[in-house]
């Protein structure tokens, strides 16, 4: 089996390091990362990141809990990162109605990644929490490509991506989810991306969750659906990368 963890953020380890990450992805059959950014101040480092290792596929965008720490010029440098980095995403970006119920300045954030996303042709990695109804107002702004990264809500939320054309993402907060065999069920498995969200969310409290991780979501993912692992993974494996071609 073959995995890619289509969301990481390798700059923000601290128990474990990003070269010893990568170094194992072999053993792992990992063969490729989507290493995202939340901050202005990522993007260096996510861009370096990229540029010495072939396997990290950078991603640039800003997090919408901290869209209010960026530069009056922001969008100008996001645009010159994705001009110097034609295999880069764009992400992760989005809605969170938890950090901060008003709509605004995330929404405007949000519409200038999808702008940006349409006019380079670029995949987008969305974050959303809490705010499917604020999508109601950028559905029809999305670029042809999209997913929601670390998928963890209701059944309704989800059709909505679907019919809407999008890739949905999980990780191990959907094991937490008490409708999960629902979603999981409900996913069509063409649609459907893994990830870690490393090193956040891991199953154990106080632990980093890491590329290591990715084959036991997955085995939990085709018990759920009582599918063979290995055509699960193959499928899986051919959606991220048909996710990431640009």
């Amino acid at each position: 089996m073959q995995f890619i963890d289509t969301h990481i953020h390798l700059q923000d380890y601290k128990q474990k390091c990003a070269t010893d990450i990568l170094g194992a992805m072999p053993e792992l059959n990992v063969r490729k990362v989507i290493c995202v950014s939340a901050t202005q101040q990522d993007w260096a480092k996510v861009q370096q990141l990229a540029q010495a290792h072939s396997e990290v596929i950078p991603a640039f965008g800003l997090h919408p809990w901290y869209v209010k720490e960026a530069s009056l010029d922001w969008a100008k440098h996001l645009e010159q990162y994705l001009q110097d980095n034609p295999s880069a995403l764009i992400g992760e970006t989005g809605l969170d109605k938890i950090k901060d119920n008003e709509k605004e300045p995330q929404l405007s954030f949000f519409k200038v990644h999808c702008l940006l996303a349409k006019k380079y042709n670029r995949p987008l990695i969305i974050h959303a929490v809490k705010a499917i109804d604020w999508l109601d107002e950028v559905w029809s702004e999305l670029p042809q490509k999209f997913v929601f990264h670390s998928f963890n809500g209701h059944l309704e939320h989800l059709k909505k991506i679907i019919k809407n054309g999008g890739y949905v993402s999980f990780c191990a907060s959907i094991l937490k989810n008490k409708h999960k065999e629902e979603i999981i069920q409900n996913t069509p498995l063409n649609k459907m991306l893994i990830e870690t969200d490393g090193p956040y969310q891991a199953l154990e409290k106080g632990e980093e969750s890491d590329i290591s991780f990715l084959p036991k979501l997955l085995q939990e993912i085709a018990d759920i659906r009582k599918q063979s692992a290995s055509q699960m993974a193959a499928q899986i494996y051919e959606n991220s990368m048909e996710f990431i071609k640009i």
